[in-house]
């Protein structure tokens, strides 16, 4: 397979970062065959590769080695730390085998998990106990040979969507299932879904279980282990107070956590919501103690909800909303994260730097709180946090149609990797063409450490010296873009250059209200200047003084009528001007010669005169006098014999 390396240049990154801390791209991989993989899961491996996870339905082709046994089955791809495949593996049996979930076991080999509606067939050594899906686990070596396998189910559908290994060495599991007590399952459902977890021992024997729900539908997405080996769990509720539901929800889906002990038994329990639809897809334990969760809305204000939604009311499309729990599962902080468009978050985790990570696909323009426009249709949007929820940074990757949201793992170096599907060819960020619809896309990214750049004012250390806008230069310069002195009526564009986030006009040192943009238009005689501010400093500009001559009078008038006859004539004048020339005019046309206070008018037309200053050249024109010759001479003395 074609590699793409991006190789960077630290005397590039200047050009390559918005801020010192996006980090750029360090390799990319377009991985697939000629069919369609599903949304995969990432793991970096120990040693310093990855591995990957998700469902395919293509043949051998592209990147894929091994014959398809169903529609879709397993795949799994191993990579190194540079992103090359180092091997793959297919797993199904007749039916359909959707991989949703992995991760790494301690003797070096990887868990797998997801659902399966195979019966024995293809690699599948164990029957499928209901009419859907049933969990299917898959203990691999670190070579990828299957040490074990086991079907987990009951009468109905049962869906895997998160695994883990445990403290013990053992694995836990949680999906959700509408199966009452049959095969595995020894629970009875609540309502038509409910979360079921499964605690296997290190061999893949059910150690306990527990099905939890209301009377509704209730979906677990993600389980984590904690530290004291008790387990936080995420997902969605749709059921009112009833069974395990202390709380009856706030609008459609809300988030419903818990938070349970090492044998599976509640501690205590959120239903977290606002009056529409919120669905939960993450939650991690945090280092004080609490969690962090992430999920998408498109609540307004309302419930547990304390933001509006950036699509106003009547859209049913969602945000990012992140949320950050303390240890009791009380709301610390909470943000909602969108653009007026689509925006749905798959995965947020706690980082290294006590931080966050969001990662999620974004079919929004630059509005709202997306400073990058969309690509395609979606791109991958990957959003750092603060302690306190704030936005750091954010990055937009993809191509020109769409990409969809796996997850995120922070690597040892606290570099990034993300996972997810592309169904784009070469273009913007993408590097290699799909090869079938949808292939899987592994983004390698540097760690958002300090590249050191000019410090500026942006509550970010650019300069790596472990201080926040120190020494930041603001400037504030204005120039003229043409002479500063003109006559009345003319004007003059001054322009600022400025470092500040914001700039304010002065007019012989006061403000000049709505002139707060780069450029502006004077028209007055005056000093000018303009103000940068921003959180870090005030600078004032130099000053340019305009100066505007005024314009001299004009006003003439007739000594007598200015309606006559041929051969008759008026005497029009101007008032005098010291220090002015003048010049008549009939109608536009300047008459030749005509230069002093008077002009004897003798034919029809529209008269007036141009004053002008000798010194400055300011001119201004008269009123007009308009002047009928009616009639001939002649005609007058015909016209009186005959009548």
């Amino acid at each position: 397979m074609f590699k793409h390396l991006i190789l960077l240049l630290f005397g590039a990154l200047g050009s390559l970062l918005l801020n010192a801390q996006i980090p750029a791209i360090e390799w990319e991989n377009t991985i697939g065959g000629t069919g369609t993989e599903t949304i995969p899961k990432i793991k970096q491996t120990p040693d310093g590769g990855f591995i990957i996870g998700g469902a395919s339905d293509s043949e051998i082709s592209g990147d894929k080695t091994g014959v398809n046994y169903g529609y879709p089955d397993y795949w799994v791809v191993k990579v190194d730390s540079n992103g090359n495949t180092q091997w793959d593996l297919t797993l199904g049996g007749s039916g359909n085998d959707f991989l949703t979930c992995l991760d790494n076991t301690t003797d070096g080999g990887f868990i797998l998990g997801g659902w399966s509606e195979s019966g024995i067939s293809g690699v599948k050594t164990s029957p499928n106990y209901g009419f859907g899906g049933d969990y299917w686990i898959i203990k691999l070596s670190g070579a990828g040979v299957i040490e074990w396998q086991k079907s987990i189910g009951g009468n109905s559908i049962d869906e895997l969507y998160s695994i883990e290994q445990t403290l013990d060495g053992g694995y836990i599991l949680g999906g959700t299932s509408s199966s009452d007590i049959s095969g595995d399952k020894s629970e009875n459902s609540d309502g038509y879904r409910d979360y079921w977890i499964v605690k296997l021992n290190s061999s893949g024997n059910i150690m306990w279980q527990h099905t939890y729900g209301g009377n509704q539908q209730d979906y677990l997405f993600d389980i984590e282990q904690t530290p004291d080996e008790g387990y936080i769990v995420g997902g969605q509720t749709y059921s009112s107070i009833s069974g395990d539901k202390t709380e009856n929800c706030y609008g459609q889906y809300d988030y419903w956590i818990l938070r349970l002990n090492k044998f599976g038994n509640i501690i205590w329990q959120n239903n977290i919501g606002g009056l529409g639809d919120d669905q939960l897809r993450s939650i991690q334990p945090c280092p004080d103690g609490g969690f962090i969760v992430g999920g998408f809305s498109f609540s307004n204000i309302g419930g547990d909800k304390t933001e509006k939604s950036w699509k106003g009311p009547g859209y049913s499309t969602y945000d990012y909303w992140v949320i950050k729990l303390n240890a009791f599962g009380n709301i610390e902080w909470q943000n909602t994260i969108g653009g007026t468009n689509h925006d749905e978050l798959s995965n947020v985790i706690a980082t290294a730097d006590n931080s966050y990570m969001v990662f999620g696909n974004s079919y929004s323009f630059n509005t709202g709180d997306k400073t990058i426009d969309t690509h395609g249709g979606a791109d991958y949007w990957l959003i750092k946090l603060n302690y306190s929820g704030e936005i750091l940074w954010q990055k937009v990757m993809g191509g020109i149609y769409s990409e969809f949201a796996g997850n995120i793992v922070q690597c040892n170096d606290s570099s990034y990797a993300i996972a997810g599907n592309s169904t784009s060819p070469i273009s913007f960020e993408k590097t290699e063409d799909v090869i079938g619809f949808n292939d899987f896309w592994v983004v390698k990214l540097l760690p958002d450490g300090c590249y050191a750049t000019t410090e500026i004012c942006n509550a970010i250390d650019d300069d790596c010296n472990g201080l926040i806008d120190d020494n930041v230069e603001h400037i504030c310069e204005i120039i003229s873009v043409g002479p500063t002195t003109f006559c009345q009526g003319g004007s003059v564009e001054l322009t600022a250059t400025y470092t500040g986030t914001n700039v304010q006009w002065k007019k012989d040192g006061i403000p000049i209200i709505g002139a707060t943009f780069s450029n502006y238009t004077v028209t007055t005689k005056g000093t000018y200047s303009c103000e940068t501010f921003s959180t870090c400093d005030t600078v004032q500009s130099n000053e340019i003084f305009v100066n505007v001559n005024k314009n001299p009078s004009a006003f003439i008038s007739p000594d007598g009528p200015t309606i006559f006859c041929a051969g008759g004539s008026v005497l029009l004048s101007v008032t005098p001007v010291a220090g002015c020339t003048y010049q008549w005019y009939k109608g536009a046309t300047p008459i030749a010669g005509a230069t002093s206070l008077t002009y004897t008018a003798t034919t029809s037309g529209n008269y007036k005169c141009r004053v002008t200053k000798a010194a400055t050249g300011c001119f201004k024109n008269s009123n007009a006098i308009a002047v009928s010759v009616t009639c001939r001479e002649e005609n007058n003395i015909i016209e009186n014999t005959f009548y």
